[in-house]
């Protein structure tokens, strides 16, 4: 998001290149033209903070002015992990998490919450895709295991993972799906669903609110 002294920074060179072509037109201008410049620049501020933080998901606004999906609220989330146990030769059971999505127009932060384990958004991108009325958010993150699990059988890593929105609504999508890997030399797929407007942040919260 832009800050004001970054508003005021190019208004004031806009302003500038401005008086430089009046007088280069023969035009006359005074001081009193840059009276109004702060005003401006409060304007500007405004509806920055606007576009931020609400304008980006008001719906008639989508598709020509603003293009990005509202993702917030809190999902659950089933994992299928394609990791085989070495001492039982099988996959393990698909789990149920939560996803907490805490979302602006710059901003997203997506906290997957495990029985076992929690992980946070390193960096992300959201884009159209090619390939239907959706959207591809693709995400860096990093998992830290509760600390009792930590050097017996879970360590901390990071991974990466391309989630694809699904539903009628381009713009307010009803469920994902995703593709992950890990650093660890693990993959799996995620299915988000079933979502709450409330945003929580322990995986017992949402399990007693999403079920």
């Amino acid at each position: 998001m832009l800050t004001r002294l970054q508003i005021t920074v190019a208004l004031g060179i806009a302003a500038i290149a401005w008086w430089f072509v009046l007088l280069a037109q023969g035009t006359p201008v005074s001081a009193d033209h840059l009276r109004p410049f702060f005003t401006v620049v409060g304007a500007l501020v405004v509806c920055v903070v606007v576009a931020e933080h609400w304008a980006w998901r008001w719906h008639f606004l989508q598709g020509w002015l603003m293009s990005r999906p509202d993702l917030r609220g809190t999902w659950k989330v089933t994992i299928a992990s394609e990791w085989v146990d070495p001492q039982t030769n099988e996959k393990l059971p698909p789990i149920i998490a939560y996803a907490g999505v805490v979302q602006t127009q710059s901003k997203l932060q997506i906290h997957l919450m495990t029985p076992e384990s929690e992980s946070c958004l390193l960096a992300s991108s959201i884009t159209p895709t090619m390939c239907g009325e959706r959207f591809d958010i693709a995400v860096v993150y990093a998992n830290t295991p509760i600390v009792s699990l930590r050097g017996v059988r879970s360590e901390r890593h990071v991974g990466a993972a391309i989630i694809t929105t699904h539903g009628p609504s381009k713009y307010k999508p009803e469920s994902m799906t995703a593709e992950y890997w890990t650093d660890r030399r693990s993959v799996g797929r995620m299915t988000f669903e079933g979502r709450t407007a409330a945003v929580y942040s322990r995986h017992e919260d949402a399990k007693g609110n999403l079920g």
